[in-house]
């Protein structure tokens, strides 16, 4: 296989860096901005080719030796031989470019990107699979195949000094398990752990449970389909928005970096559009991180969320916390919007905060409830560009996004965009009451 030479320009939203051969694009992982290296290409495509490093010619000054031992073979973290710094500027790069070209957007600001006030030790969960043998792991780069791990450098020192206690769980278990969430508890030095299991649970696995809850061990839930238990306390609870505590179950959606979520809030709630007489229509709203703190300052929060648990732990939650003017609907947020709109209902913000798949049956239906304001938070430039290319077929401009660092050592990248309805900054829309 013949190798060439190749500068190493950028790196893509994804685990590779990027070089040009004779104008081709040539993927390359492991790689870092301004690299010269050899490569050897292994897919040929019509635009673009992918490479593997056959050796470094001359490294970047943004190239550090990766601290991880699994560097280059677990798929977790690809970032880790790039400089913060050339990190955060990567990301806010790969925000601006893919809304320019994916979304044909212009005319907006992109605020610095926030960075995370932890490099290292930020997941407050880390999610491993378990594969036939019973190898406890993550996924090799580029393979279905895992990589065994006895440490995780991202993962909260509590979570991270639990790898080996789950494994040890997992030997004693008759049950087929495929995944396993570790969750910093509450207590300090206290862990949680879910397992996902594609089977019932077997017979005497339900005594190796509750006699695992122990020392690290705060609790346990295993579940499969149509079926959950657990054992011990399984609840955890975060402070965000200064002094608002929220609790919500371990094996429900929460973010996995606390301290860059409460960066990521403060942003969203430091933008001017939570006045107290506003109405806000909050889609995806999971169990509350959003809902709450903006509830403390408009008039009225709807919040659409399909999960049964998240609802209920929102509403559990906004009781605990005395907030009373939130309407929660428990269905998709597509025949949520659809309803409120054949019910004449009007908000003056809406908030998006979607999956990774965006909003796409969503965003083409929101000018019709008469929000002057939208801000989306985004996990996926690629899916909020092609949203925010529907939403200004609608009137709506972007004025300002904000990347933010939730996963560094990754690629992964929080966004967060406003968009306004110029003819509609005067009198605000109809109550939806």
């Amino acid at each position: 296989m013949n190798s060439q030479s190749l500068t190493i320009e950028t790196l893509t939203h994804g685990p590779w860096g990027l070089g040009r051969d004779q104008g081709k694009v040539i993927l390359v992982p492991m790689t870092v901005p301004g690299d010269q290296v050899e490569v050897e290409v292994v897919e040929e495509h019509k635009r673009y080719s992918v490479a593997r490093l056959a050796s470094l010619s001359r490294p970047s000054p943004a190239r550090r030796t990766a601290p991880c031992p699994y560097a280059g073979t677990c798929g977790g973290c690809s970032w880790q031989q790039v400089a913060y710094e050339e990190q955060l500027r990567a990301k806010q790069r790969n925000v601006a470019d893919t809304l320019t070209r994916v979304g044909g957007l212009s005319g907006f600001e992109v605020l610095p990107i926030l960075p995370s006030p932890r490099e290292y030790q930020y997941r407050r969960r880390i999610r491993l699979h378990v594969d036939e043998g019973g190898t406890l792991g993550f996924r090799r780069a580029f393979s279905r195949d895992l990589v065994e791990v006895a440490n995780c450098l991202i993962a909260d020192p509590d979570a991270d000094q639990a790898i080996g206690v789950a494994a040890e769980w997992l030997r004693r278990l008759g049950t087929k398990v495929t995944e396993v969430e570790i969750l910093r508890a509450d207590r300090p030095g206290q862990v949680i752990l879910s397992a996902i299991t594609r089977n019932r649970l077997s017979g005497a696995d339900a005594h190796a449970c509750e006699d695992a809850v122990t020392g690290p061990v705060a609790g346990l839930i295993m579940g499969g389909p149509r079926w959950r238990r657990h054992w011990g306390d399984t609840t955890l609870s975060f402070v965000v928005d200064g002094d608002l505590k929220l609790r919500h179950d371990a094996d429900t959606f929460g973010q996995v970096n606390p301290d860059g979520n409460r960066e990521l809030l403060n942003e969203l709630l430091s933008w001017e559009a939570f006045g107290e007489q506003d109405r806000v229509l909050e889609l995806y709203a999971g169990a509350g991180n959003l809902t709450l703190p903006m509830a403390r300052r408009v008039r009225r929060v709807t919040a659409v969320e399909a999960g049964r648990r998240l609802v209920q732990s929102g509403e559990r939650n906004a009781a605990r916390n005395d907030l009373h003017n939130i309407r929660w609907l428990r269905q998709d947020a597509v025949s949520a919007v659809e309803e409120l709109i054949g019910q004449g209902r009007r908000f003056t913000t809406v908030v998006l905060n979607p999956p990774r798949t965006g909003a796409k049956n969503v965003a083409p239906k929101l000018a019709a409830l008469g929000a002057r304001r939208i801000l989306y938070v985004s996990c996926n430039p690629a899916t909020l560009a092609r949203d925010l290319r529907h939403l200004a077929a609608q009137g709506f401009v972007l004025q300002r996004v904000r990347p933010v660092d939730l996963f560094p050592q990754t690629f992964h990248v929080e966004t967060l965009a406003e968009l306004v309805l110029p003819e509609a900054l005067g009198p605000a829309a109809e109550s939806d009451e």
